[in-house]
């Protein structure tokens, strides 16, 4: 139900979801990454914007999200994944265009818990997108993490 008792459609329910978990860019806006070998870590290029300035910032870990997680330290977030979870969305066809969404549960110290979702069709990109989500929703600020970045 929504604020007046009412019954909320599927495409209400969509819209709160998307705009809540899938549509927030700000300040953090996922650009692109590469993922590279370092021996035996996991390595990340992440571009990434910051209130519409392009930073690439760059991290090692013991798989992508791990990297990706120590990445984004060079924006001031320090964080750490309590839990992670991929789905499916649908079944892919024959053009193999099914679409990943990723779940994440990230904390920082002093600032709680927040969750972040990304879909995209590879689970890599989806889950450093639901990786941002979250450090959007976690509330960094801003002005913070463009010093941090620069």
């Amino acid at each position: 139900t929504d604020a007046h008792g009412g019954e909320m459609s599927a495409a209400d329910i969509w819209q709160l979801f998307s705009r809540t978990y899938l549509d927030s860019a700000v300040p953090v806006k996922y650009v692109e990454h590469h993922l590279f070998e370092h021996g035996t870590a996991q390595g990340i290029r992440l571009t990434i914007e910051v209130d519409g300035t392009t930073h690439l910032l760059s991290g090692e870990g013991n798989g992508p999200i791990d990297a990706a997680v120590h990445a984004l330290r060079g924006i001031g977030a320090g964080l750490q994944v309590r839990s992670y979870e991929e789905r499916s969305m649908g079944s892919s066809s024959e053009a193999g265009d099914a679409r990943a969404c990723a779940f994440i549960e990230i904390a920082r110290p002093g600032g709680g818990e927040r969750y972040g979702v990304g879909i995209d069709g590879n689970i890599v990109t989806a889950s450093i997108k639901a990786l941002i989500s979250g450090v959007n929703r976690m509330g960094i600020s801003a002005a913070g993490a463009a010093h941090q970045a620069a």
